[in-house]
């Protein structure tokens, strides 16, 4: 089935009201507003540390009311029917309450709705040495930077939220010739094919969702095979806290000289001596996904297990700890 795709602009404080006032029309209605979440990280719980990076991409787009409508008469009516309702209330907002009230119109396919994400996803440089594109986007002038061409599927790791940004900055000033190097929850694997990119010789990739191991090891590979690299990739699946066979086969693999972990507070409290038991002495190991409101439980923990603070910094309420054995 295919649907037209309406977003109503509308400002923050007028986008539930307007929902409300235009719902009846649509059962499938819902509010994009980047306000939402702002206000969210800000909230006092915790835990919102589990939201996924994509949530915080395109950060300057109008707030905007959504609608589908399918694409048959029935849904045809129903379009054109909130079409007029937002011209009455156009015509009635002396105040400006609703904001522009401007009507986007698009056609959606079923099998686009989980490609739709790409058209904000664009290359962007790192540190000095590195310029990260989607596997779509065509890159003409790299100043002699070294491209990492990442197609994140469905997979968390675009390499655009703060988090993620904040461990490849570190990883492009760090000396990684011939390293022996650890991605633990991967994702799309885009660090590890950044390390790859910069000379890693081996990288461990592992992850609990399997699309993300099979992602993660075709974008590492691919970063080898750009940078002329024979590196090994060796990508495994499963829940490493569970699982012993697969926290036996991480550490025959081991000892490494770079862990990245980007993950959670409360994963990275839960792994920390399993991590700190990975590292060779006088290895580094990136701990990202941080808020601010937990690094200090995750830096004692670490310091307790034998870490010094190499470098810390923080971006948008999130903080990255790059520590040393």
């Amino acid at each position: 089935m295919n649907y037209s795709k309406l977003a109503v602009e509308t400002t923050s404080e007028a986008a539930e009201v307007l929902a409300a006032a235009l719902s009846h029309l649509s059962p499938y209605c819902e509010i994009d507003d980047p306000a939402n979440v702002e206000q969210l990280t800000k909230s006092p719980s915790p835990r919102w540390d589990y939201l996924g990076e994509e949530l915080f991409e395109n950060q300057d787009r109008t707030p905007a009311v959504i609608f589908y409508f399918e694409q048959n008469e029935q849904g045809r009516l129903l379009a054109s029917e909130l079409e007029a309702a937002v011209r009455e209330l156009a015509a009635s907002d002396a105040p400006g309450f609703y904001g522009s009230l401007r009507i986007r119109r698009e056609d959606v396919r079923s099998e686009d709705w989980e490609n739709n994400w790409k058209q904000y996803y664009k290359p962007f440089a790192v540190g000095s040495r590195l310029l990260v594109r989607p596997s779509w986007e065509p890159v003409e002038e790299t100043q002699g930077r070294r491209v990492l061409t990442i197609d994140p599927a469905s997979s968390f790791g675009t390499g655009s939220h703060a988090t993620t940004r904040l461990c490849m900055e570190e990883l492009d000033a760090m000396p990684l010739d011939g390293a022996c190097v650890l991605d633990m929850g991967c994702g799309s694997g885009i660090l590890a094919a950044a390390a790859v990119l910069l000379g890693a010789e081996r990288a461990v990739l592992c992850d609990i969702e399997p699309t993300a191991v099979a992602t993660a090891r075709v974008n590492v590979s691919e970063a080898a095979r750009s940078a002329g690299s024979k590196a090994v990739c060796d990508a495994l699946c499963g829940n490493w806290l569970e699982d012993d066979a697969l926290a036996a086969a991480i550490a025959e693999k081991g000892p490494y000289d770079v862990i990245c972990a980007n993950i959670v507070a409360d994963v990275l409290l839960g792994m920390c001596a399993g991590l700190t038991g990975q590292l060779r002495p006088g290895a580094d190991i990136l701990l990202s996904g941080i808020i601010e409101s937990r690094r200090s439980e995750v830096l004692e923990a670490y310091t307790q297990a034998g870490l010094r603070v190499v470098r810390e910094c923080s971006r948008d309420g999130w903080v990255m700890l790059h520590m040393k054995k």
